[in-house]
């Protein structure tokens, strides 16, 4: 899924295809996972890629929440799809993994 990332005081937009869809159950289907890049996250079958500098700017940011839009070519405003909420302590968790495994020494 090719994602777009804006920073926001209180966390981030994510702008998503049209196919992008939340659940009504999602809060048990969010995992995130470190990578080489920064970190994924994952939401059902939908994995956004989150480079180290969003993981970054959510940690110094007033919240770690996430807004999903649709994005379209077409569309002067981009419809609202849902949010979540990454738990402070998970996102603090995983950016150390990063720096533990992949930060420049």
């Amino acid at each position: 899924m090719l994602d777009k990332i804006l920073l926001v005081s209180d966390g981030i937009i994510v702008l998503v295809a049209d196919t992008f869809a939340l659940a009504d159950d999602h809060e048990s289907t969010i995992s995130l996972q470190v990578q080489v890049h920064g970190a994924d996250l994952k939401i059902a079958s939908s994995v956004i890629s989150l480079p180290v500098a969003v993981l970054e700017h959510l940690e110094q940011a007033e919240g770690t929440n996430v807004y999903f839009y649709q994005s379209s070519p077409y569309a002067i405003i981009a419809p609202f799809v849902g949010g979540i909420e990454i738990r402070r302590d998970e996102l603090l968790k995983i950016k150390g993994a990063w720096e533990y495994s992949y930060a420049p020494s």
